[in-house]
């Protein structure tokens, strides 16, 4: 079938092309493809909407089986030769990291029971290890000898 316009450049992407043959629905990709918005998918030459067809791993399915025809089903991968890999650990500095980018963290636990530290007979006392980290936390219960405290000073009326 003919179409009005130049064929899109592919020459930087990966394409998969097939035959269709009016039945089959299922067709193989060479790779996964990153998602449905770095795809482009075309049948003789006129893109499909991305409602018409779904990815599952390396296999695109659409909802109806394309028409017969000699490579006219075309899946254009925007992202091949991309590869996204993990870092190693204890590979990336503080330096490289956005402000408030971390969303959680794997931090090792202390021994610090979780709780309120501290009332009216117990004072609090705080340890921080080198990272900054509580690592110990205890109540000191408040002892003051009778013999301390000026008797003038709790007289009321």
């Amino acid at each position: 079938m003919s179409y009005i316009g130049n064929r899109a450049k592919t020459a930087n992407f990966l394409v998969d092309q097939f035959d269709g043959d009016n039945s089959t629905t299922e067709f193989n990709l060479t790779v996964a493809p990153g998602s449905q918005v770095s795809t482009l998918v075309f049948i003789d030459g006129v893109r499909q909407s991305v409602e018409s067809y779904s990815f599952d791993l390396n296999k695109i399915t659409f909802d109806s089986a394309p028409q017969s025809g000699v490579k006219n089903i075309e899946v254009i991968h925007m992202s091949a030769g991309f590869t996204v890999s993990m870092p190693s650990d204890l590979s990336v500095g503080t330096d490289k990291i956005v402000d408030r980018a971390v969303t959680s963290a794997k931090l090792a636990n202390t021994a610090v029971s979780a709780g309120s530290y501290g009332d009216e007979g117990n004072i609090p006392i705080i340890t921080v290890d080198q990272q900054g980290r509580v690592s110990n936390v205890q109540n000191v219960s408040v002892n003051i000898p009778e013999a301390g405290i000026n008797p003038l000073l709790f007289t009321g009326t």
